[in-house]
């Protein structure tokens, strides 16, 4: 066989082992047991701690975002409006900032946002990904049921069929 033969079939056969890699890596990161979010805190942006034993036995909305990701900036108000209609109905959200405290601080204050926000930082990509966001990209939200359970989760920006319909089904 000649080079560009054999050059071909190397590069068909890495090309095959990375794509077998990345499916086990995937299905590992889908089908990990979530982590015991219960035990969690993280630093509020209100200075106080967001602890998420104090969410158990609700339905919880958890939304990993970041000031820089623009999905994210857009789907913020919605969460706010969601955050405020759905308290009444039992629900907790919290938004897990993938950033630093003074871009997230500003980002509120400019917007007047007043949702539960806490800070995950750099970590909290890997929280998601245990969370089962396999790629970790964001935004990324997590519907858990009052049990604790994931009961959904939402690669991308979130919309108001999505939330109406959590907030149906979702106990």
């Amino acid at each position: 066989m000649n080079r560009r033969v054999w050059t071909g079939v190397a590069a068909g056969t890495l090309a095959g082992i990375a794509g077998v890699g990345t499916s086990l890596w995937r299905h590992r990161a889908e089908n990990a047991p979530a982590p015991d979010i219960w035990g969690l805190s993280f630093p509020a942006i209100d200075g106080r701690t967001a602890s998420m034993a104090a969410r158990r036995g609700k339905p919880l909305l958890l939304n990993f975002w970041a000031t820089w990701c623009a999905p994210c900036a857009i789907e913020m108000p919605l969460l706010d409006v969601f955050s405020r209609e759905a308290a009444p109905r039992g629900w907790s959200v919290l938004a897990l900032a993938v950033d630093s405290a003074e871009p997230v601080h500003r980002f509120l204050t400019e917007r007047a946002l007043s949702l539960p926000v806490a800070l995950a930082g750099p970590g909290g990509i890997e929280l998601s990904r245990r969370l089962g966001n396999s790629v970790g990209a964001l935004p990324f939200t997590v519907a858990f049921g009052a049990n604790g359970e994931v009961r959904d989760r939402k690669l991308g920006r979130l919309d108001e069929a999505i939330l109406e319909r959590w907030l149906r089904e979702v106990h």
